[in-house]
């Protein structure tokens, strides 16, 4: 199956793919779930798990990503990436779409939740969930302006087109709004004065309140999903906002 590789570049040292299994809503502004087909008796997720190193993203051997549907607090899948931090969760789904996310946890770095706009109903690939330091979190902050609240949560939005490439002009709400402030990037930074997203599609959201949060975009002459994240204390969600 070919699937747009979501590419998350947080900063100039940092990327993350946003092809995952998570919940959608109707696109209507009411968190309704995406009506989606019937699913596979087995599906597979591949992707690779990644962390920072100098300049660059590397791949990052022994991380442990699981898969769950939402409101479950057992995995209905477990891998552990490779030396070349690639891996691959097979999943059993009942016929049933999987409307959840995945979970990268690796010591010493901040566990990463994906959730993409949709259920997923078949093979996804290139999974990529980046594991990074409580310090380059720290430089995100700074290089927007913001200080990251361990009692918040922080969120990577992904704006992307119909052929799964970064919408620029967009911009991104969240519901509740609380504290949060919405940070677009220019240049793969976090820019403190832009107010849409620029070629790439990424906004970053700091101090969300916990909880869910209902995650939309608009501009760019793309009509998008609204979906729903659980936005976690002192860990990094990441999610992408898809074309109808």
């Amino acid at each position: 199956m070919n699937n747009p590789r979501f590419v998350l570049p947080v900063t100039l040292l940092l990327g993350a793919s946003l092809a995952a299994c998570g919940g959608g809503d109707d696109g209507d502004g009411d968190g309704a779930t995406i009506d989606a087909p019937p699913a596979a008796t087995m599906l597979t997720v591949t992707g690779q798990a990644q962390t920072v190193s100098g300049t660059s993203t590397v791949p990052l051997e022994g991380a442990t990503i699981e898969a769950y549907r939402n409101g479950t607090a057992t995995p209905i899948g477990t891998a552990t990436s490779g030396a070349d931090g690639n891996y691959a969760i097979t999943l059993t789904t009942d016929g049933t779409a999987i409307d959840g996310y995945l979970k990268g946890t690796s010591a010493g770095l901040i566990d990463n939740y994906l959730y993409p706009p949709k259920p997923l109903t078949a093979d996804r690939d290139n999974a990529t969930i980046l594991l990074i330091s409580q310090q380059t979190l720290g430089l995100l902050g700074t290089l927007g302006g913001v200080t990251q609240d361990s009692a918040k949560g922080f969120v990577g939005v992904l704006v992307v087109d119909a052929a799964g490439n970064g919408v620029a002009g967009a911009t991104v709400t969240i519901s509740p709004m609380g504290t949060a402030r919405i940070l677009y990037a220019r240049n793969s930074l976090p820019s403190q004065s832009a107010t849409e997203t620029d070629e790439s599609g990424t906004a970053f959201i700091a101090n969300t309140d916990v909880g869910t949060i209902m995650v939309d975009a608009q501009g760019g002459g793309v009509d998008y999903y609204e979906h729903p994240v659980n936005a976690r204390a002192g860990v990094i969600t990441t999610t992408a906002m898809e074309a109808k």
